[in-house]
């Protein structure tokens, strides 16, 4: 039996009904993957659905049916895509199998990803790092005046550049059912002063707190600049 104290107190909250508390659980669940996540993992989903149609296999994600998914796979993309993948395979089907984590992480899928990797891995080629010097060769490169668009596009390269941004937080995808209102920068979290100008990044997946972050881009004295270009497009 459970023994409450006396003095404990709740407070008197609205009862709801069975039916909005299925539907505010669906709105929270609904929440845990952004816009483009869930798209990108239901983009994995059906390439692992389509995989066990054409080889007659269950769709029911074994040890075995992950590893020839992964032997199928990268004999067309990367390796690592594949390890991707199956990121988002997992995370789609997990309601419907709760095993699909275990089947991910068993001996015969890693060392299917393991051999894979040796026999058609291929190292990770980056793109040569931007310097002050080429934000610099846009900007005299660009025809002057310079065009409303051309601006935003300029103070977007600067602001990245100098606030160590990632493209998904300047642009918005041009497929609105991809576009996350919840992440975009609103216009009333810029601050600007004589020296600098700021802006707040929403929430974001690794920001667990959900406070966002405040990007400060300060005057430069030296190189380029972002101060005057964001001052200029904001009164063009």
């Amino acid at each position: 039996m459970i023994h409450i104290s006396p003095k404990a107190r709740q407070p008197q909250w609205e009862v709801w009904s069975h039916e909005h508390l299925i539907h505010e659980r669906s709105v929270f669940l609904g929440r845990t993957l952004g816009c483009s996540m869930f798209h990108t993992y239901s983009s994995h989903l059906k390439s692992y659905l389509t995989f066990c149609k054409h080889h007659s296999l269950s769709v029911n994600p074994t040890p075995d049916t992950l590893s020839f998914y992964v032997t199928y796979m990268s004999h067309f993309i990367q390796p690592q895509s594949v390890e991707a993948y199956l990121s988002g395979i997992v995370s789609q089907l997990e309601p419907h199998y709760p095993n699909v984590r275990h089947s991910r992480n068993s001996s015969l899928v890693k060392c299917t990803l393991q051999g894979a990797l040796c026999a058609h891995g291929h190292p990770t080629k980056c793109k040569e790092a931007l310097c002050c010097d080429d934000l610099i060769w846009v900007l005299c490169n660009l025809e002057h005046p310079l065009t409303h668009d051309n601006l935003l596009w300029v103070t977007q390269l600067h602001c990245s550049f100098y606030g160590l941004l990632h493209l998904g937080e300047l642009v918005a995808p041009d497929e609105r059912t991809l576009q996350d209102y919840t992440k975009f920068s609103e216009q009333f979290s810029v601050i600007v002063s004589d020296t600098d100008f700021a802006f707040l990044i929403q929430c974001d997946k690794p920001n667990t707190r959900y406070e966002g972050n405040r990007v400060v881009i300060q005057q430069s004295l030296a190189g380029a600049d972002t101060w005057p270009l964001y001052a200029v497009s904001c009164f063009t």
